[in-house]
């Protein structure tokens, strides 16, 4: 096959902290020109979504949290929903939660996590969720599940009102799980990241 029709992707177009994304979610010639990059950054309207009412299940899921925490005192208890799974190329099978996530949150999103931090009286709920896509470093529509193409999520501050949970950016759990101590149970099978962030603390015997 030609260079043409196999294009390598130029080290340039390699995402890093100080460089923003330069490449196609697919396609044939993967690169982008700077000045459609610098285009795509601008005229974006504010679609943030105020006066949110709590979904139907938060009253009962915080109810679930309470008894769950009840049952587990003084343990980190870790719950995610679970990955999309890939069915050809950039194609993925339809996305379900894990029935303990969907349960415990009322969320049904794909990379989720529910994580119950121990405290002197019971835990600390947050749920850990993929914030809305970086229009500065292209995120939005040059990765393959950028807003764009998938759709829109809601902002952390919409989750926390809608789920009554306090949220935060999932990127940002596993290096916070491979730091912390005590006891965890997590719920294995759903997402393998997260139990690899845990592998050197959790047991079968306590999940």
């Amino acid at each position: 096959m030609s260079d043409a029709l196999n294009p390598e992707t130029p080290e340039e177009l390699v995402e890093t902290e100080e460089e923003p994304i330069k490449q196609r979610k697919n396609g044939l010639y993967p690169g982008v020109s700077d000045e459609l990059a610098e285009n795509m950054k601008t005229g974006w309207a504010d679609t943030e979504l105020h006066d949110l009412r709590p979904v139907p299940q938060a009253e009962h899921t915080a109810a679930r949290r309470a008894a769950l925490s009840a049952r587990f005192p003084g343990e980190r208890l870790v719950i995610p929903a679970g990955n999309l799974k890939t069915r050809s190329n950039d194609t993925e099978y339809a996305f379900r939660a894990s029935v303990e996530y969907a349960y415990l949150t009322g969320n049904q999103t794909e990379d989720g996590v529910l994580v119950m931090e121990p405290t002197a009286t019971g835990h600390d709920a947050t749920v850990y969720l993929l914030p809305r896509s970086n229009r500065e470093n292209g995120e939005f529509w040059l990765d393959g599940q950028g807003e764009l193409w998938v759709g829109r999520r809601n902002s952390l501050t919409e989750a926390e009102k809608l789920y009554g949970i306090p949220a935060s950016d999932v990127r940002e759990l596993a290096g916070a799980l491979r730091e912390a101590t005590g006891p965890v149970r997590v719920v294995r099978g759903h997402d393998a990241g997260i139990e690899a962030a845990l592998s050197d603390k959790v047991t079968a015997e306590r999940d």
